[in-house]
C-alpha cells in the first residue's frame, strides 16, 4: 500500500501552529490511527531530527517516543538505502555549486523520506514550497519531482484521509 511520508517539519509546524498538542489532540490520534493502519508514516531519520535535543524535551518529542514502535517512523532497508543513493548522487550533482546546500540537504531526513516513498510509490508530505528550477537551493517538492515522487501538503493529505475534528 502507498503511503503518506512526513517530512519532520510538518509535524514541527503542526505542534507550534494550529495542531498543538493543547488545541487539537484529535490530529495526534488521527495520525496514530493512520499509521497504524499503514496509510501514514515518516522515516526513522525523521524521529532522530525530532529527538535530537534530549535536553529539551517537548510534547513533540514525548509523542514520537510513544509512538516509535506503532510504524510511524520505518526503518530503512536496502531498496531504501540504493533509493536514497541515487537521490544523494542527484542533488550532488543539480547542486553542485552549492556544496553546503548539499551537505545540509543531505544531512537530515529529506532525502530518506523521498527515498521510502519512491519505493513504496508513496506521496511526500512537506510544508515546503517548490521553487523555480534556477534556485540553487534544494528543496523537497523539487527533488520529488526530479525523481519521480508525489509531493503535497498536510491540508491536502488530511482532505484525501478524510480527517475530521470530532464525529
Amino acid at each position: 500500500m502507498a503511503k503518506y511520508w512526513l517530512d519532520a517539519d510538518v509535524l514541527i509546524q503542526a505542534k507550534n501552529t494550529f495542531y498543538s498538542f493543547h488545541i487539537a489532540r484529535p490530529f495526534w490520534t488521527f495520525l496514530e490511527e493512520q499509521a497504524e493502519a499503514g496509510k501514514v508514516c515518516s522515516s526513522v531519520r525523521i524521529y532522530a531530527e525530532i529527538c535530537r535535543h534530549e535536553d529539551k524535551e517537548d510534547e513533540l518529542t514525548k509523542w514520537a517516543k510513544k509512538v516509535r514502535r506503532s510504524g510511524l517512523f520505518a526503518e530503512t532497508n536496502r531498496d531504501v538505502q540504493e533509493a536514497f543513493r541515487k537521490i544523494a548522487d542527484h542533488v550532488a550533482e543539480r547542486y553542485r555549486e552549492k556544496p553546503a546546500k548539499v551537505a545540509e540537504f543531505l544531512k537530515g531526513g529529506d532525502g530518506w523520506i523521498i527515498a521510502h516513498a519512491q519505493c513504496d510509490g508513496g506521496t511526500v508530505v512537506s510544508n515546503e514550497n517548490r521553487v523555480v528550477s534556477a534556485s540553487l537551493t534544494p528543496k523537497i517538492p523539487n527533488i520529488c519531482h526530479d525523481v519521480g515522487v508525489g509531493c503535497i501538503g498536510l491540508p491536502a493529505m488530511l482532505t484525501k484521509l478524510k480527517f475530521k475534528f470530532g464525529k
